[in-house]
């Protein structure tokens, strides 16, 4: 009676080893650009679903709905920070007593910037936004600084266009 024997040998392991050894080094050094247009893609799409929410909102309800980082209540420049989607009555760029928290856009990666050239974004009930408030919202990663659909511009009238930018700066090697 013969006995099979069922496994790998030595020898068809290692072949299997030095393959998978092969692979892995060309897979590896994209896979960190790849998630940082992953990352890059979850930022801009969130941020875009939060311009088109306060714009949609501030239509249906007739009323200012502002866009910005919130420190102690009132609008800042520093978009790093997470940014508040909520109602703004009395146009001030402040949360005050009796308005509230619609969205909060939970802040970006810490390898990663966000600018924006205004404080704030407010759509008024006609879906336009206030006067100088247009603008392009950039993002870059110093890493990876050509990666693609890092803009996204609001015009005047309040549309959001999702668009790629070279205003990233290439690291110096």
């Amino acid at each position: 009676m013969k006995h099979k024997i069922n496994g790998f040998t030595l020898l068809e392991s290692l072949i299997s080893l030095v393959l998978l050894a092969i692979v892995s080094s060309i897979v590896l050094p994209n896979l960190s650009r790849i998630l940082a247009q992953n990352r890059l893609d979850n930022s801009m799409a969130s941020v875009f679903k939060g311009l088109q929410l306060a714009r949609g909102y501030a239509v249906s309800n007739a009323t200012n709905i502002t866009v910005c980082p919130l420190v102690a209540g009132s609008c800042i420049k520093e978009w790093q920070n997470d940014i508040y989607v909520f109602e703004d009555t009395n146009g001030s760029l402040s949360l005050d007593n009796k308005e509230f928290i619609i969205k909060v856009i939970k802040k970006i990666n810490n390898q990663d910037e966000l600018t924006y050239p205004r404080k704030a974004i407010t759509y008024r009930a006609d879906s336009s936004i206030n006067f100088m408030q247009s603008g392009s919202f950039i993002y870059c990663n110093s890493t990876y600084p050509d990666l693609t659909g890092n803009r996204i511009t609001v015009s005047q009238v309040g549309r959001v266009r999702i668009l790629d930018s070279d205003k990233c700066e290439v690291p110096n090697l």
